[in-house]
């Protein structure tokens, strides 16, 4: 049998309470690629209402906005991330890619 590690990743605010994890960076990085929140979701298998919930209550949380929203109408609506949105993003596949690379590690428990 080998064993390795697995990880979990999300950040926390100063008191302890989740900020967010891969939800929502899975959800920034479908509007970042889409362009919309309502096709982010549609790709998640997400209500739009849920996405903009967990997209209302981070940005609650952290006291700035990650998404700046524009409204339909005739030129369209669509939504892109702040340049706090995109530096979260980022920061979080670059962890993410951290820890991924020490799952790589195993040990062989066989006799």
């Amino acid at each position: 049998m080998r064993i390795r590690p697995r990880f979990k990743l999300w950040f926390v605010g100063e008191n302890g309470e989740h900020v967010f994890g891969l939800g929502t960076m899975r959800l920034l990085a479908e509007i970042e690629r889409l362009g919309s929140i309502s096709a982010a979701a549609r790709e998640l298998g997400m209500s739009y209402r849920y996405a903009l919930e967990r997209i209302t209550i981070v940005e609650k949380r952290l006291g700035r906005p990650l998404v700046e929203r524009t409204r339909g109408g005739r030129a369209g609506g669509g939504a892109k991330l702040t340049a706090l949105g995109r530096e979260l993003l980022e920061d979080y596949r670059g962890m993410e890619g951290s820890l991924n690379q020490l799952t790589k590690w195993s040990v062989d428990l066989s006799d």
